[in-house]
C-alpha cells in the first residue's frame, strides 16, 4: 500500500488484541474503544480522557475501570498498548462516520 500500511498485520493485532470487545453492544464497544484510544495516547490520565472524550472525569474512570476488568495485565504492557493503539486508530479510521 502507498501509505506504508499492512492490513492483514493490522487485522492480526486487532484480532490478538481486541477479543475482549466484539461481545458488547455496538454502542458500549465503540464508546470504550474511544475511552482506551484516548487514554494510550494520554498518558494514562484520566482527566484528559475526559477532557479529549468531552465527558465527566467520574465517566471517564468507570469506563477505565471496565476497560481494565476487559484487559487485566495488557494494559500495564508497553507492548500490548503499542498493539492496541495500532488496532484501535485502524479501527477509528474504519469505522469513522461519513459527513
Amino acid at each position: 500500500m502507498p501509505d506504508g500500511r499492512d492490513p492483514a498485520l493490522v487485522r492480526l493485532i486487532a484480532d490478538r488484541r481486541l477479543p475482549p470487545l466484539p461481545p458488547l453492544p455496538a454502542k458500549r464497544r465503540q464508546r470504550l474503544e474511544e475511552t482506551l484510544l484516548a487514554w494510550i495516547q494520554s498518558n494514562r490520565s484520566a482527566p484528559e480522557v475526559a477532557a479529549r472524550l468531552a465527558i465527566h472525569p467520574q465517566t471517564a474512570r468507570q469506563r477505565l475501570h471496565h476497560l481494565q476488568s476487559l484487559f487485566g495485565p495488557a494494559l500495564a504492557d508497553p507492548a500490548a498498548c503499542f498493539e492496541l493503539e495500532i488496532a484501535l486508530r485502524e479501527r477509528a479510521v474504519r469505522f469513522r462516520p461519513a459527513h
